[in-house]
This record gives structure tokens, sequence and C-alpha cells, in this order.
């Protein structure tokens, strides 16, 4: 079995040597399973096509349907969905050196390049605001008011630092609402887990779609450097070597830039940096703001664990901070931006 954040997956190997992915989604989270299962499919399918097309050693998992012709079967412990194991496949928490990183920054940036040929209107808006930071700092005023006085004490050079820092962080939001960007449709959970690597690391599949939704391209790459190039988990408490890995970070860009530097408008490569610093400041808002909710959202192993990840989000946000010209400059460099102030 493998947990994350919110869902539940297991691995089912049978006796005729098939195996198989089953998984259960939290219905707590995801209000409308129809409708995310349905993106999921969608989606595969429209990949499966466009890897034939072109004929891209990429891998597609394919959903097994129900004994009532549906791909979810509702249970009173939750929804669940069933779907090939990739064989010969592997996934990796912690990436170990520059061609991980770049096998997952290529793998989703042609995620996002196959999908450009699928109308975002098809694809349904499941979880909406889910990377808007003015509705997440709205969650997290609205925690705020209702913290226990323990909780808020504990919190205090967080909830100063997101109020310090939020003018920023609106600004992709804003831009987003004025339609500067164009619509994509999105993976929105681009951490490393979500690939599927073979024996010799190279990337073989996105998985994990739950999260697909119309969006723009800076929501997947500011969610895949927040947590693929910090330079310890996000759990971590070594807040000392919790920092930006440039070199990560350069081995990403040129991944992505693989299959999107063709697709991509000037103004959405100039934002990619940014997308960096609003990502990270995203995650923590939502672990502070679970924190002071008494941790009804995510899984946590102790008390303070939600405390603890938005402590190293910030940590790590502060250190692309310091790290932003650098940060900038490779970004430019790699996707040919060298002359945009």
């Amino acid at each position: 079995m493998a947990s994350g954040h919110i869902n539940d997956t297991y691995l089912i190997t049978c006796s005729n040597g098939l195996n198989y992915v089953l998984q259960k989604i939290n219905n707590q989270v995801f209000k409308n399973v129809k409708d995310i299962v349905l993106n999921r499919i969608l989606v595969s399918n429209h990949l499966k096509k466009e890897y034939a097309k072109t004929g891209s050693s990429y891998q597609v998992a394919s959903f097994i349907p129900s004994k009532n012709k549906t791909f979810f079967v509702e249970t009173t412990h939750g929804f669940w969905v069933m779907m090939d194991y990739i064989p010969n496949s592997k996934t990796i928490d912690r990436a170990e050196n520059n061609k991980q990183v770049f096998e997952a920054g290529k793998l989703f940036g042609n995620f996002l390049a196959s999908t450009s040929t699928l109308e975002s209107s098809e694809v349904i808006e499941t979880l909406p605001k889910f990377h808007s930071v003015p509705f997440r700092f709205s969650q997290f005023e609205q925690a705020l008011k209702q913290a226990t006085p323990e909780r808020i004490f504990k919190a205090k050079h967080l909830i100063d630092f997101v109020y310090d820092f939020q003018k920023d962080m609106f600004l992709l939001s804003e831009l987003k609402e004025k339609h500067i960007f164009p619509t994509r449709i999105t993976h929105n959970d681009t951490k490393l887990s979500n690939i599927l690597f073979d024996p010799g690391d190279n990337g073989l599949a996105v998985i994990d779609l739950d999260t697909v939704m119309p969006g723009i391209v800076h929501f997947d790459f500011g969610d895949s450097i927040r947590s693929i190039c910090s330079n310890t988990e996000e759990d971590s408490t070594e807040l000392e070597s919790t920092s930006i890995n440039l070199g990560f970070y350069d081995a990403y860009c040129k991944g992505f830039a693989t299959d999107t530097l063709k697709i991509l408008t000037p103004i959405e490569k100039k934002y990619l940096p940014l997308a960096v610093k609003t990502l990270i400041y995203i995650m923590a808002l939502r672990f502070l703001t679970d924190y002071l909710n008494n941790d009804v959202y995510y899984k946590t192993a102790y008390e303070t664990h939600n405390l603890v990840r938005a402590t190293n989000q910030i940590t790590l946000l502060k250190s692309v901070i310091e790290n932003y010209i650098d940060i900038k400059r490779i970004t430019y460099s790699n996707f040919n931006l060298e002359n945009i102030p």
C-alpha cells in the first residue's frame, strides 16, 4: 500500500500474473467523484491517442470498468477505482540526481503539450479555485478567526510572514482572472511520486489524475519545483538544509522546455519564476490553515505535523526569494527569454 496525503492506493497481485492498482478516492475531499473519474478517463484516452499518433514511448494506465459498466464502485468506505498496472515501473519519492529531475520535467511538460490538443472546456473543473491565492488566503483568515489561542501562539511567526508577503502572491491569480494566460489542461499535483519511471530512471507515465482540470501552466510548473527541487522533504524539520536546489531547477527547466518551448506564449514563460514563489506560498497557506483548523484535511502523524510542513514551506520560500535572480536567469535561458525584463 502507498498512501498520499489524500487517497489510499494498493497494488493488487493476482495468481494469473496480472497486476492492478486499486485506489480509494477520499470522498470527504472530493465531493464529485463521478466528475473526477470522467476527467481521468477522458484525459487518459486522449493521451493514448496522442502517444499512438506521435510514436511516443510514454504509457497510460487504463481504467477497469466494474460489473455495472461504470468506472468506480461506491461502498460505505468510500469510492474505489481500478487501473492496469504498468509493468517494469517504479515510483521515486525523492530525486537523487539531475537525470530523474530532467525526466520529470520532460514528462510533465509532455503532459501539458499532449493535452493542448484537447479542448479545455471538455474537462470539468472539479476543485474550483484550487490554486487561487485569494481563495486560500480567505480560508486561512477564516481559520485564524476560529483557531485556539494555543495554536495561534505556536504559529505566530508563520502568520506574520504570510501577511507580510501576501501582496506579490496575488498577482498570478489576478492575471489568470484577466485571461492574460491561455487556459490549459493541467495536472495540478505534479510531485515526483506522480510519475512512473523505468528501471533506468527514464520517465514512463504521468499518474494520479484526480486533480486534472482547466488551469494555467504556472500551477504545474510551480508545484513541481516546490516538491521536486527542494533539498528536503516538505515535512522535514531540518530547516538549515531546506533550500532550493538550483542544479535540480535547471535540470527540470530543461526537461519541461523540451515539449513546451513551442507552445507556451512569451508572457507564460516570463511568469514561470513567480509561479515557483506562488505555489510554495499556497502550500504553506494550506498547511497552516489546516493546522489552525485542528488538522481536518491532511493526514497527520503527530499534533504539530501541519505546523512543521508550513514552516518547511516558508523556509523554502525564503530560499527562493534569496536565489530569485539566479532562478530568473536559469528560467529565461532555458525558455529563450534573455531579452525580456
